[in-house]
């Protein structure tokens, strides 16, 4: 997803010169700002921007260089707390220095004015605001992001979200702020998971667990089998579609998470992945968060994620000969990806980091990978996993 010029990053980050107002202050007095202080702080923040580049242009200066940081909140000085600093120039040294310039000018702009004018857009309508600069989609993800980097604030200070792309089925009945009601039962192929913004609050009053699956594949299957029309009575299943949207992740730990909006409901959660290095990343995402979006993860993570599967024993299992015919070979980057992962170090507990370590340890060993169909080449197979994994709820 990483744009054309991805080999000479834009925002060079520097080491952190810092306020204790910065980085730390707003993820911490997050609860004790409102929403509107946030936005208008971001607002003072993306004006400061403007101020430099009118300045210069009024100045007629040859180069207009422009540094974008969490400034401080506070009168004291602490260099370990702010945010990261990006700096860029126009005309710089090259048309890809200016091009990053104007890019990055203009997604300041739009997000400005969704804040100005309270409208929350996706990534989606930033980039058909100006197709023609933004070249694909992947170039508003990267900047959007790195803004919200540069500032030190979560993605959704700025008004921008991800587009939806997750769906959910179950127990559940969603309330939305504008007094409608999404129930998720019997419902044919699933509903589009919504975003926070809409969302008021959830009933999981029928709820014992939740199921978040990889894939939509095996999301619809679940979904339109004989044992789903007795398990959605007391169960949600989400499915992000692959690795995860933001709406997706925080729907989830809005439902598992107890707090007065879901009735202090805390309906463990159980993840289910293809056995491969990208499902148990996905699932990792879930339950500890992404990397690149680290200001957004404690709004996200499900920490009570448990791993269903798949594992090393569902596809070695003895009892089980006909699942060596859906095996594949790990390619080049599932080896390299895996080899990646065992660097990784952010878990719950020394248990969960052994055993995520072995996991990954044997499938190199075995040079082996499968997906979570693999488990009904035996009659009902994902039905019987399922129902052995939650028959203590």
């Amino acid at each position: 997803m990483d744009d054309e010029f991805d080999h000479d990053m834009l925002f060079e980050f520097e080491s952190p010169v810092a306020s204790p107002g910065s980085r730390d202050a707003f993820l911490l007095d997050a609860p004790q700002l409102s929403r509107q202080t946030k936005h208008n702080d971001v607002i003072a923040q993306i004006e400061a921007v403007f101020e430099t580049v009118a300045d210069a242009l009024l100045n007629e200066r040859a180069d207009i260089t422009v540094s974008l940081a969490a400034h401080s909140t506070s009168s004291q000085d602490d260099p370990s707390t702010r945010g990261p600093k990006a700096t860029f120039t126009f005309p710089g040294k090259n048309a890809s220095d200016a091009w990053r310039f104007s890019v990055v000018i203009r997604i300041l702009e739009l997000i400005h004015e969704s804040l100005s004018d309270g409208v929350i857009l996706t990534k989606r309508d930033l980039y058909y605001r100006d197709p023609a600069l933004f070249g694909k989609q992947a170039t508003v993800d990267r900047y959007v992001d790195q803004i919200a980097a540069a500032f030190a604030v979560p993605r959704s200070s700025l008004n921008v979200t991800a587009g939806v792309k997750g769906l959910m089925a179950g127990a559940a009945v969603i309330h939305r702020r504008d007094g409608s009601k999404i129930g998720l039962t019997n419902v044919q192929n699933g509903v589009l998971v919504p975003s926070m913004e809409e969302v008021l609050s959830v009933d999981l009053s029928r709820v014992r667990w939740i199921l978040v699956v990889e894939k939509e594949a095996t999301f619809q299957s679940i979904i339109s089998s004989e044992f789903w029309q007795e398990m959605m009575w007391h169960a949600v299943i989400v499915t992000g579609k692959g690795y995860p949207d933001i709406a997706t992740r925080a729907i989830a730990r809005f439902m598992s998470i107890a707090s007065p909006q879901n009735g202090f409901a805390e309906p463990p959660v159980f993840g289910l992945v293809d056995y491969d290095p990208d499902g148990m990343a996905i699932l990792h995402t879930y339950k500890h968060g992404s990397k690149k979006m680290s200001e957004d993860n404690a709004a996200l993570i499900v920490p009570t994620t448990q791993w269903m599967g798949l594992r090393s024993r569902d596809i070695t299992d003895e009892d089980h000969t006909h699942r060596n015919q859906g095996l594949m070979p790990l390619t080049r980057r599932d080896r390299h990806k895996a080899r990646k992962m065992l660097e990784w170090e952010q878990f719950s507990d020394l248990e969960e980091a052994a055993q995520w370590r072995r996991e990954l340890q044997v499938m190199l060993m075995l040079n082996l990978k499968a997906e979570i169909q693999i488990i009904d080449s035996d009659p009902s197979g994902l039905a019987k996993m399922i129902k052995y994994a939650v028959k203590d709820t």
